[in-house]
């Protein structure tokens, strides 16, 4: 069924999204799947109707990404800070995307209370932030890209539609469906996939280039997480893993590598929460999954600065990892209800 969007939605982007605005879409820092496909696809939808605009990340992102047709357009403000300034200080609209607050974007947050710029928000995290001129806020969908077909289509039609932008739609709505095995639950999500698949998307190709693009030092990585570093709690209906820097730079670590490590726990009987912590040089990123009722965008809230979706979430901590690692430990009992509960 398609989506019942709020009218005033398309009517209000539709009198924004002209030649004449200066417009500058944005998404969060460590820019996944759904967060490169989404900002690129409404790149590439605006460019066909004649609208341009300019594509800023708040840093790199993986190479298994950097493929998407007009990547390489991209602004990273991590390299190139002061042309994003004089970008963000000039926009008469700034689309953030796939992101629900301007913290998200970390180095680049100060950027947004300097502009006099309209913010929109296109995004499908729960809790949005009241700090938008317009906030597009859906829940329900499987990915921002999502949102945006649905939003581009109300306002364009299909006619917007070249292969390259279906080709980043299809990409984020798959990256953030983990090739459509969770939170697609609605039949229109695999009904946009078609139609983006009708538009030019072709499907083995970004399969291809997302899931068999690693390098030989990743898969070396993800084997020695599940040796050596996975801890399992079947008591607790939970596992972890953990990396420390040192370990990182064993194994040559390059950004994304350890992307999707987190839903590997996921895969033992009994297991519905699974988290990765891995060390950076001033905090540990913190990246849950869980299967079933059991909320990791409430844990993360809760506990490590974050947040997220109900089955998928991140935060940070500033303990050194081994007080992490114990705290977490003694979370778990603290949680022990309610995983019991949600494994049921």
């Amino acid at each position: 069924m398609k989506l019942n969007l709020d009218e005033a939605w398309a009517g209000a982007l539709r009198e924004l999204l002209v030649p004449t605005n200066r417009i500058v879409l944005t998404t969060h820092h460590n820019p996944d799947g759904d967060a490169v496909g989404s900002v690129l696809g409404l790149w590439h939808i605006l460019e066909q109707v004649g609208v341009h605009a300019t594509a800023v990340t708040p840093n790199d992102f993986p190479d298994f990404l950097s493929w998407m047709p007009g990547s390489d357009t991209i602004l990273r403000f991590s390299s190139s800070r002061q042309k994003v300034r004089e970008v963000m200080a000039g926009a008469d609209i700034i689309i953030c995307l796939d992101y629900n607050g301007f913290s998200r974007t970390e180095d680049m947050e100060s950027l947004f209370s300097a502009s006099s710029a309209k913010k929109i928000l296109i995004d499908h995290h729960p809790q949005p932030e009241n700090t938008f001129d317009l906030s597009i806020s859906v829940v329900e969908v499987s990915s921002t890209s999502e949102l945006v077909f649905e939003l581009a289509t109300e306002i364009y039609g299909l006619k917007a539609f070249n292969a390259d932008a279906a080709t980043c739609l299809y990409a984020g709505i798959m990256t953030d469906t983990g090739s459509f095995s969770y939170a697609c639950s609605r039949g229109r999500t695999l009904e946009i996939a078609g139609m983006l698949v009708d538009s030019g998307a072709v499907v083995e190709r970004i399969q291809s280039l997302v899931y068999n693009n690693f390098s030989a030092d990743r898969m070396k990585l993800l084997g020695y997480c599940l040796a050596d570093k996975m801890m399992v709690f079947p008591e607790f209906h939970a596992a972890y893993i953990w990396l420390t820097r040192e370990e990182l730079k064993r194994f040559n670590y390059q950004m994304g590598d350890t992307e999707g490590l987190v839903n590997y726990p996921l895969s033992i009987k009994g297991i519905i929460f699974s988290v990765i912590f891995v060390e950076n040089d001033n905090h540990i990123k913190v990246s849950l999954r869980s299967r079933g009722n059991f909320s990791v965008n409430e844990f993360a809230r809760k506990y490590y600065n974050g947040g997220g979706h109900l089955n998928a979430a991140g935060g940070k901590s500033f303990q050194p990892i081994d007080a992490t690692l114990a705290d977490f430990e003694q979370l778990l009992r603290q949680h022990l209800q309610e995983l019991n509960a949600a494994a049921i």
